[in-house]
């Protein structure tokens, strides 16, 4: 059996994921195993439905096997991002290629891309770090370096987000030295943070979620049924935003000194000492405004206020992921799942208070899973009860139920 993996966020489900799932699906793929970031995502953000309503919808879009991003990963950059990623569904043991979105749409000039890239933090490390303690930003130094050493042609493909990201996942492929054979599916529609829908009616997930927060009709943009859980979510005061823990952030980051926030995770170049001081804001709109630099990007300050509140330190996302979670899967994802057995480098289950038992790393991440998804809970106009995610149970979803 041929079996695609994928590396998402459906933050919400689109159109624009539908035609990747298609494309997946056309190339011959006859499983697809989906490692879905969980309450929050990659821009710094609670996601706007939780992990097992997405997880649900995600079946019912095409994906067969729905496994868990852990929260230290999924709020990370693309690096660690792509690493969670690409270790969970190494470690599966039966997945044979990756398949992720980029504008490019060509795996060899991508991999001249990421190529490019290792050498730069590595053979050019001491040069990069120069530049950054000058005050530039990450991306401006890898670009500029790249440009340099190999040409504007491979530095501009650094320019754009899906392509950013594909590198990742192929720099992380090489560093595990995983057998996943990479392939890229060009980015069709709407760009990933277009303020506006493509005349196909595609939109990214961006702007789906501002427009729907104006109170816009997103029907066309969505598959029916993602459209209506998303509806009826709001309608029950159940979407999530990091707007609503703006109380839980200030407090957390006015009762902890510098000390702890050196620690925390991409906490760098002094920025404690920056927060520290901005814990005088009185709004979650006027913190971040206050440490805004050239340097930090608004995704990495709002990733590491995020850090600060749910408690995620550096050592936390440098290591592999120590299990998969098991959030969601049709008939097809149990077949995937009884075929891997004999084949799984992790301890993979559905129940987190399972995984917590196999190590103390693993202890550790499924600690942070729980509380993440109990601040989850906080970030909803109706909270919902604490302690929920030890409890939780999956169900299976059956193939009529997906085409619904």
């Amino acid at each position: 059996m041929k079996i695609s993996g994928i590396i998402c966020e459906y933050n919400p489900l689109h159109n624009g994921h539908l035609y990747h799932l298609e494309q997946v699906r056309q190339s011959g793929a006859e499983g697809i195993v989906a490692v879905m970031s969980g309450n929050f995502v990659q821009r710094g953000d609670a996601a706007i439905l939780d992990k097992f309503t997405r997880a649900k919808l995600a079946i019912q879009g095409g994906v067969d096997l729905v496994l868990e991003l852990p929260v230290p990963y999924a709020l990370a950059p693309a690096e660690n991002f792509a690493m969670g990623g690409v270790a969970i569904l190494t470690a599966l043991g039966n997945v044979q290629e990756i398949s992720f979105g980029s504008e490019c749409g060509d795996i060899r000039f991508l991999s001249q891309a990421a190529q490019a890239c290792r050498v730069c933090k590595t053979e050019y490390a001491d040069v990069m770090d120069d530049f950054l303690r000058s005050g530039y930003s990450y991306p401006e130094v890898l670009s500029q370096m790249v440009a340099q050493l190999y040409g504007q042609e491979t530095a501009d493909v650094l320019r754009h987000p899906n392509n950013t990201l594909a590198i990742a996942y192929l720099n992380a492929i090489e560093e595990m030295h995983s057998p996943l054979r990479p392939v890229t599916i060009q980015r069709k529609g709407a760009g990933h943070n277009s303020a506006q829908p493509a005349a196909d009616g595609t939109a990214s997930a961006t702007y789906i979620r501002q427009f729907f927060s104006e109170g816009g009709d997103c029907r066309r943009m969505m598959p029916s049924y993602a459209w209506h859980a998303l509806r009826d979510a709001s309608l029950a005061g159940h979407t999530g935003s990091m707007q609503n823990l703006e109380r839980l952030i200030l407090y957390k980051l006015r009762t902890t000194d510098p000390d702890e926030l050196r620690s925390i995770a991409e906490v760098g170049q002094g920025l404690e000492h920056r927060l520290y001081k901005a814990k005088r804001a009185s709004s979650l709109e006027e913190l971040l405004q206050s440490i805004q630099t050239k340097r930090y990007p608004m995704a990495r300050l709002r990733r590491i206020l995020l850090h600060i509140l749910l408690d995620i330190r550096t050592a936390d996302m440098q290591q592999y992921p120590p299990y998969g979670r098991i959030l969601a899967f049709n008939d097809k994802g149990r077949e995937i799942l009884r075929d891997s057995k004999q084949k799984r480098l992790l301890p993979f289950s559905h129940s987190l208070a399972e995984l917590a038992h196999t190590s103390r790393e693993a202890g550790r991440c499924a600690a942070l899973e729980s509380q993440s998804t109990d601040i989850y809970q906080l970030s909803r106009q109706v909270i919902e009860k604490g302690e929920s995610d030890f409890r939780r149970r999956i169900t299976l979803s059956r193939k009529n139920e997906a085409e619904n």
